[in-house]
C-alpha cells in the first residue's frame, strides 16, 4: 500500500475509532421509562418503589427481611387482582456435593390468567438475597421486573391467550432450592411450556441473553421479532454451558421445558455485597429487562406454545439495529465456502508475486504467538496488581470502577498485535501477513463451526469481508482508491460485528479472568493488518510503543483514581464463632491481607492454622482468641436408635435455642454414611461415602424453623458417631467488637462475615 498522506491516516484512525466507540455505545442499557409513562408500558423508574420495599434489609431464608419481602409481593399482587399461592416445602439439593444443601423454602406461584387453554408461560425471579446483602440488583431486580410487568399486563391492553405464570423463587442463593422443589412438586409446572428467568451478577450494564434451552431457534426468532433492544450473541449460550453457571433456569431446562434466561452483569463489585443496594442500581439495567419480559410476555402470551422447538440458530447484533438469526447448519459450509475464497485469494497474491505459501505458513505461526503471549502477560500483570494494590486484589471480580483497567488492557492487547506486526513485517510483506492473520482466522473459524457453531459468526463474516478486501487490493491497480474504499469498509463491519464481545466478555469474566478478552482484542487487531500498513506499523515501531505507552498511562490513572470510599466500599470478613464445649471462643476471618478494622480483632497479622472449621463455608485464613459469651448451643435430640440389616439408624431433632436461621451439621468421626434424611428429604449414598476429616459428610439448612426439623443418619453398625453442630445468626456481637467498622468498609464475602457461630458437638 503507497504511503498515505498523513491527514488521511488520522481521518481513517478517527473513523473506526468512532466505529468503536459508537458499537460499544450500542449495547448500553436503555433510557429509563419515566413514572408518567402509559399504563401499558414497561417503567424502571415505577419498578424502582417495589426495589426500595424489598432492600429494606437483607431477604435470607428464615429472616425478618425474607417474611417482609413475600407479604409485600403477596400484597402487590393482590392489589392487582392477581392469585397467588405460597407452596411452602422441604427442599434438599446434592448439586455441588457436601455438605449439602437444604432448607424450608416458600415459593410465590401467581397465575395471571388467559382467555385460551393452552400451555402457560413462565416469568421466574427469586425474592431472596444473601445474608449480608439488600439484593438491589441480585434479585429484586428480577422481582421488580415481574411486578411491573404484571401491572403493565393487567392494565394495559386485552387479555392474552396463554396463562402467564408469575414464579418468586424462594432459596436461590442457597443451591436454588425454591426452583428445585417447584419443578419436583408443583402441579403448576406441569402446565409450563416456557420459562424465562430474570437474574443479575452486578448492579448494572445491559441485560443480554445468556442462556437458552436446546433448540431455541424458534425462541431466538421470537426474541428478535419482539424485544425492543435485544442483546443476544449465540456466543453466549456456549460460554455459559461451559462455566457450569446455575439458576432458577436449570431445575426447568432440565426437566425440558423450553427456556430463555436474562440477566445483567456489570459493576460486579456489589454482587452479593451490603453494596448492592437501590442507589448504586443502574436503572436503566432494570428497564432492560422489563423490556424483555413485557414484550416476550405478551408475544408468546399470544403464541402457540405447544410446539417451542426449531434447529438451533446462529445469531448476534447488528450495531444499534436488529438481531441477526440463521440456521447454524450454515456454519459449516460458511466455512467451506470461506477457505475456497481464501484460497483464491492467496492464489491470486502468489500470482501476483506479492507473497508465497511458505511464507503465509510463517505469518499464521507467526502471528500465533502474540495470541497466547499477550493474553498470559495480560493475566501475569493483572495478577500482580491484584497483588500490589488492595483496591484490585480484595474484591473477588471487578473494581468498584473497572473502565480505565478495561481500556488498558485493550490498549495492550492492540499494542502486542501492533508489535507483532511491526517485527514480522520486517520479514514478510504485506500480503503474506495480512494472509496469514486471515488464515489464522480461517482455522478458529472451521474450528468453531465444528465445535462451537454458535460461536463462528464471530470469525466467519469479519473473514469473508476482509478476504474481499484483500481480493480488491490485488486486483485493481494501486492508484485507484477502490483499495482503500474496501480495506476500511472491511474494517467497520469487522469492527461493528465483533468490537462488542471483548466489551461484553470484560463485563461476564472480570479482570480476574481478562485473558480471553484480551486475546479477541489482539485476533481482532491482527485481521486488521492493512490498516495497520496504513498507519505505518510496518515502518515504525510507533504505533505499537504508543498504544504501550497509552496502556501504561491507563493503567497508572485507573490506579490513581480507584479507591475506597463511602461509595465504594472495602470488603471485610469478621465473624465470630464460640465452641460451646471447650468454652472457647475466637474471630475468624477469610482476608488474606488484613484490613486494618479486621486486624485490630486479631493479635498479630501472621496467618495462623485455624482450629474453628467450617466446611464448606470459606476458607479461614486467621483465627485469635475472643472473648466468651453466654451463647445457648445448637439443639440436637436424639429421638430413636436402631439398628438392622447391616445399618444403624439415628432418627435426630436439629434446632437453634437462640432462634439461628442456619445451621450446618457433619459428621466429625471417620464414618461411613450409607444414607440420610433431612427434612423429610432423602439422601442414599450408593456404594457408601465414607466420611474423612478431610471431606466430611454434612449439610447445611436455610431457614431453620423455631420448632427445628426431624433428620435421620444412616451408619455401619459398630463404633460411635461423631457429630458436630453449628447455628449461625446474621450478625456479630457488637458489645465485643473493638472498633466501629468504618463507613468506607462493608462485610464480605457473604459465606461467613459478620455472623456468629455457635458449636457443639455430640457422640451417640
Amino acid at each position: 500500500m503507497n504511503e498515505r498522506p498523513p491527514f488521511l491516516r488520522a481521518l481513517v484512525a478517527l473513523l473506526l475509532l468512532g466505529v468503536v466507540v459508537f458499537v460499544v455505545r450500542a449495547v448500553r442499557p436503555p433510557d429509563v421509562a419515566p413514572a408518567s409513562s402509559p399504563p401499558d408500558t414497561f417503567s424502571a423508574a415505577r419498578a424502582s418503589a417495589h426495589i426500595a420495599r424489598l432492600t429494606a434489609a437483607p431477604r435470607p431464608p428464615g429472616t425478618q427481611g425474607h417474611e417482609d419481602a413475600r407479604a409485600f409481593i403477596l400484597a402487590e399482587l393482590g392489589r392487582l387482582g392477581i392469585p397467588a399461592e405460597v407452596q411452602r416445602a422441604s427442599a434438599l439439593s446434592t448439586r455441588w456435593g457436601v455438605p449439602y444443601d437444604a432448607g424450608r423454602v416458600e415459593n410465590i406461584v401467581a397465575r395471571l390468567r388467559g382467555g385460551g387453554d393452552g400451555k402457560a408461560l413462565a416469568l421466574i425471579a427469586h425474592y431472596d438475597s444473601v445474608p449480608n446483602g439488600p439484593g438491589a440488583g441480585d434479585d429484586a431486580s428480577g422481582v421488580a421486573t415481574l411486578l411491573e410487568t404484571a401491572r403493565a399486563l393487567r392494565e394495559g391492553g386485552p387479555a392474552l391467550k396463554n396463562d402467564v405464570i408469575f414464579l418468586f423463587t424462594d432459596a436461590e442463593e442457597a443451591g436454588v432450592l425454591g426452583g428445585r422443589v417447584f419443578v419436583a412438586e408443583s402441579p403448576v409446572f406441569r402446565d409450563i411450556a416456557l420459562a424465562i428467568n430474570f437474574d443479575a451478577r452486578g448492579a448494572g450494564g445491559p441485560a443480554a441473553l445468556i442462556e437458552t434451552s436446546p433448540e431455541a431457534g424458534w425462541l431466538v426468532r421470537q426474541l428478535a421479532g419482539a424485544a425492543p433492544h435485544p442483546i443476544a450473541s449465540s456466543l453466549f449460550p456456549e460460554v455459559s454451558r461451559r462455566m457450569g453457571h446455575e439458576t432458577d433456569l436449570r431445575p426447568f431446562l432440565l426437566e425440558g421445558v423450553a427456556g430463555l434466561n436474562f440477566a445483567f452483569a456489570d459493576a460486579a463489585s456489589h454482587y452479593h455485597a451490603p453494596s448492592d443496594s437501590l442507589d448504586n442500581l443502574d436503572l436503566r439495567s432494570v428497564q432492560h429487562l422489563g423490556g424483555y419480559a413485557l414484550a416476550l410476555a405478551r408475544r408468546f402470551g399470544d403464541a402457540d406454545l405447544g410446539a417451542t422447538r426449531a434447529p438451533d440458530a446462529v445469531y448476534f447484533n447488528l450495531p444499534a439495529g436488529p438481531l441477526l438469526v440463521y440456521p447454524r447448519w450454515w456454519a459449516l459450509p460458511l466455512a467451506a465456502a470461506l477457505a475456497i475464497l481464501f484460497a483464491l485469494v492467496a492464489r491470486a497474491s502468489i500470482r501476483a508475486g506479492r507473497a508465497r505459501v511458505p511464507r503465509i505458513l510463517a505469518g499464521l505461526g507467526a502471528l500465533a504467538a502474540p495470541l497466547v503471549l499477550a493474553p498470559a502477560l495480560a493475566f501475569g500483570l493483572v495478577l500482580a496488581l491484584r497483588r500490589l494494590f488492595p483496591v484490585l486484589g480484595v474484591l473477588r471480580g471487578d473494581p468498584h470502577d473497572p473502565g480505565l483497567f478495561r481500556a488498558a488492557l485493550v490498549l495492550f492487547g492492540a499494542s502486542s498485535a501492533a508489535g507483532a506486526y511491526r517485527f514480522f513485517r520486517e520479514r514478510l510483506s504485506a500480503d503474506e501477513v495480512a494472509l496469514g492473520a486471515a488464515l489464522l482466522w480461517l482455522v478458529l473459524c472451521g474450528a468453531t463451526s465444528g465445535l462451537l457453531p454458535g460461536a463462528s459468526y464471530a470469525f466467519a463474516w469479519p473473514l469473508a469481508f476482509h478476504l474481499l478486501a484483500l481480493l480488491v487490493a490485488i486486483r485493481r491497480p494501486s492508484a485507484s482508491p477502490l483499495p482503500l474504499v474496501a480495506s476500511i469498509a472491511a474494517a467497520i463491519i469487522t469492527l461493528a460485528i465483533t468490537a462488542p464481545l471483548p466489551h461484553l466478555f470484560f463485563i461476564a469474566l472480570g479482570l480476574p479472568r481478562a485473558a480471553p478478552a484480551v486475546a479477541l482484542v489482539v485476533l481482532i487487531a491482527l485481521l486488521l493488518a492493512p490498516q495497520m500498513e496504513l498507519f505505518g506499523a510496518a515502518r515504525s515501531a510507533k504505533p505499537a510503543l504508543g498504544l504501550l505507552a497509552a496502556s501504561a498511562g491507563a493503567f497508572i490513572l485507573a490506579l490513581a483514581t480507584s479507591r475506597f470510599s463511602t461509595s465504594a466500599p472495602r470488603p471485610t470478613t469478621l465473624a465470630y464463632a464460640l465452641d460451646s464445649g471447650s468454652g472457647k471462643a475466637a474471630w475468624l476471618t477469610t482476608e488474606e491481607r488484613l484490613d486494618p478494622w479486621t486486624a485490630a480483632h486479631f493479635n498479630d497479622d501472621r496467618p495462623a492454622a485455624p482450629s474453628f472449621a467450617l466446611p464448606g463455608q470459606g476458607v479461614i485464613t486467621r483465627e485469635s482468641p475472643a472473648p466468651p459469651l453466654d451463647l445457648a448451643p445448637p439443639r440436637l435430640e436424639l429421638l430413636e436408635d436402631t439398628t438392622g440389616d447391616g445399618r444403624r439408624t439415628l432418627r435426630m431433632r436439629l434446632g437453634s435455642a437462640r432462634s439461628a436461621p442456619f445451621a450446618l451439621v457433619w459428621v466429625a468421626s471417620e464414618t461411613e454414611i450409607l444414607g440420610a434424611s433431612v427434612d423429610g428429604r432423602r439422601v442414599d449414598e450408593k456404594g457408601g461415602f465414607r466420611s474423612t476429616a478431610d471431606e466430611p459428610w454434612g449439610f447445611t439448612f436455610n431457614g431453620l424453623p423455631a420448632g427445628g426439623i426431624e433428620w435421620s443418619l444412616e451408619v455401619r453398625p459398630g463404633a460411635p458417631v461423631a457429630l458436630r453442630v453449628v447455628d449461625r445468626s446474621y450478625a456479630l456481637p457488637a458489645s465485643l467488637l473493638r472498633a466501629e467498622r468504618p463507613p468506607d468498609r462493608m462485610p464480605m464475602s457473604f459465606r461467613i462475615a459478620d455472623s456468629t457461630f455457635v458449636a457443639a458437638d455430640f457422640r451417640y
